[in-house]
């Protein structure tokens, strides 16, 4: 259920990312899947797995950052910052084409630049909670290539029990689905296809 909701809602990025506190509950589910992953000695016994190809998890990052640097463009182009906007002037396909290695360090180039302008861009939407999520993405693809992961787990995450995780992860979801709601009307199919991985359960 975590894991289908999480999948769903990272395809579908483009729909609900500029929504901070979307974006902050989304975050929180992350980060617990990645606690649960790192926790578990059995993931069967926690009954979720972490999906996804290489392929797949690196069109989610692409996708995720052609959101956050179309942000940094306007910010860089507003502040007449030519070296920043050279930098942040990235299309998904610019992401997802290149080489895996090419692929690591370019995003984590952006993630750098994200976070050191993350304040001076409140008020274009960019809140630490985004950059969050893209890097917990980015922790599954370098796991996934057999790569030590680029940024560590959050240690109040990574020193919770399984139980106090699955309990966080329920927290989560509860306030995901208040806030989703607002799409029940305005994109119905985006929240039918968010209600059905709300239902998945692996077993």
């Amino acid at each position: 259920m975590f894991e289908a909701t999480n999948l769903y809602l990272d395809h579908n990025a483009a729909i609900w990312n500029a929504i901070p506190i979307l974006t902050k509950y989304k975050t929180a589910l992350n980060q617990v899947i990645e606690g649960i992953k790192q926790n578990a000695l059995d993931q069967d016994s926690a009954q979720i797995t972490i999906g996804g190809s290489i392929r797949e998890l690196k069109q989610v990052i692409a996708d995720k950052m052609d959101i956050l640097d179309d942000s940094l463009e306007a910010y860089a182009d507003d502040m007449n910052d030519s070296e920043l906007l050279a930098q942040a002037s990235n299309s998904k396909s610019d992401y997802f084409r290149l080489s895996h290695e090419e692929f690591e360090t370019k995003t984590k180039n952006v993630i750098g630049l994200l976070e050191k302008n993350v304040d001076a861009m409140a008020d274009y939407g960019m809140t630490v909670e985004q950059i969050e999520d893209v890097k917990t993405n980015f922790n599954s693809f370098q796991e996934k290539r057999g790569m030590p992961r680029a940024y560590q787990i959050a240690s109040r995450i990574a020193t919770q029990s399984l139980e106090e995780l699955f309990e966080e992860g329920n927290k989560a979801l509860t306030r995901l689905d208040k806030v989703m709601s607002r799409f029940r009307r305005s994109n119905v199919t985006f929240y039918i296809g968010y209600e059905a991985a709300r239902h998945i359960v692996k077993s």
